[in-house]
């Protein structure tokens, strides 16, 4: 009877329309994601293990960090307000709000970079304390060459929640093919040329850019009509936007810690650690990814419309769904991690002892899957009932958290403990923001406002 019931349960919530989404949202990446590790094998024959490959990767956390801080914030806003506009005031009012976020968020982009570069030597003396002076040349001038990429990207994250929005989830899954694609071609036949990879980066992210705004232009030519009164909602956007950065930069200071900690620990430990992430970090953003972009839209929908005791219960299902699931996906992938690994890179200037190093650490970052699953579908749900506060909150705790697990196992255990308080921290994320989610939330007095 209770084998019975489960099975029923679950026949049910699997059959929900959100689910079927992110599945289908899931399957179609699948091929990007594919083609996105094989562009990994591609640069690890190419550069392996070492400076020239920690240089690279540090630049890329430095440069994102700022951006990502900025725009994740913006991005999580902008799709609740957005979705929100169209449902009242239409497509049009919904296409005008579109054009003044992306204007704000190109004036804020250029603020923060020129003090970010300002600080670069600061910030690489604390992120390379045990990189040489040779060594912070070559990530500061990576860094440099990677403020194209920095803009790009910026513009695509707000694109790309406007495909949300819309629920083009197929369309937005497939575009990010083009980065991948474009850096097999360089790099496969020019070699360890870190321009190289920095060029077809940037220009991978460009027709990513292009892609984007062609889809969101033809839907607004479908949408167009009589210009509706103004709804003035960039003030939401912009008060939410502020709420949630502190959450997103101390979410975003979680790799630079991990860089911190991780260019005290020897020569090639910073791309050691980075080959190892590329699995888990592709499961992570397939599964994670699915979720987010299919569920923000819908929980969003519905609470606006008043449904809050049905969101809260489907909440709670797909929860303990996504664990079980997570669970399942880490165990199988510990399992084959070996064979992959020897599969995916051993070849060129990357050797058998660089598999056996990259082996132990990829195990150790896996287990993250599950924790990410629960804590995405959790983070997903606060925002979309407005607890920016919450949010913030949420995240100034698990980050110190997780970089102390961090920090407290490299001693510990070396480059693997690293990695396993990552999984660990991820846990602690997704307990942290299912309880922060199933709190029952004060009346608001305006948006921006709620806890």
């Amino acid at each position: 009877m209770l084998r019975a019931s489960a099975a029923s349960l679950l026949q049910r919530v699997t059959r929900h329309p959100v689910i079927r989404a992110a599945a289908g949202f899931a399957a179609s990446t699948t091929l990007v994601k594919a083609v996105a590790f094989l562009k990994e094998a591609v640069v690890a024959a190419a550069f392996g293990v070492g400076s020239s490959m920690d240089s690279y990767l540090m630049a890329l956390v430095v440069v994102g960090l700022p951006s990502g801080m900025l725009v994740n914030a913006a991005q999580t806003v902008f799709i609740r307000e957005y979705v929100r506009i169209a449902e009242v005031n239409g497509e049009t009012a919904a296409s005008r709000f579109l054009r003044a976020a992306m204007l704000g968020l190109l004036a804020a982009l250029s603020a923060l970079l020129v003090v970010w570069i300002v600080a670069l030597p600061a910030i690489l003396s604390v992120v390379g304390h045990g990189l040489g002076p040779a060594q912070r040349a070559l990530v500061s001038a990576n860094v440099h060459g990677l403020i194209p990429y920095y803009y790009l990207s910026g513009i695509n994250l707000l694109g790309y929640g406007v495909l949300q929005s819309r629920k083009a989830f197929l369309r937005a899954a497939l575009i990010p093919i083009a980065t991948p694609v474009l850096t097999i071609l360089l790099v496969a036949p020019l070699g360890a040329d870190l321009r190289i990879l920095i060029s077809a980066l940037t220009l991978g992210t460009g027709v990513e850019t292009a892609l984007i705004f062609v889809l969101i232009a033809k839907a607004q030519r479908r949408s167009a009509g009589p210009e509706p009164e103004a709804t003035h909602r960039l003030r939401e956007l912009a008060w939410g936007t502020l709420f949630l950065v502190p959450g997103t930069l101390i979410s975003g200071l979680l790799p630079v810690i991990e860089q911190t900690i991780a260019s005290g620990l020897g020569h090639g430990t910073i791309s050691a650690l980075g080959y190892a992430a590329k699995l888990p970090a592709t499961l992570n953003s397939l599964l994670t990814t699915a979720v987010a972009v299919t569920i923000l839209p819908y929980f969003s929908q519905q609470l606006s419309r008043g449904h809050d005791e049905s969101c809260r219960r489907f909440f709670i299902r797909y929860a303990g769904i996504l664990m079980l699931v997570g669970t399942a996906i880490a165990a199988a992938a510990v399992l084959g991690s070996e064979p992959f690994v020897r599969v995916a890179f051993q070849r060129g200037e990357f050797s058998a002892q660089d598999a056996l190093v990259v082996t132990a650490l990829q195990r150790a970052y896996l287990w993250q899957l599950p924790g990410a699953l629960v804590g995405i579908l959790a983070i997903r749900f606060v925002v979309a009932q407005g607890r920016y506060k919450a949010f913030m909150l949420g995240s100034m705790l698990v980050v110190p958290v997780t970089a102390l697990l961090q920090w407290a196992l490299s001693v510990a255990w070396g480059a693997a403990g690293l990695a396993f308080g990552y999984s660990a921290g991820a846990a602690v994320t997704a307990i942290v923001f299912f309880w922060l989610a199933l709190r029952r939330r004060p009346k608001p007095v305006r948006s921006w406002e709620t806890t």
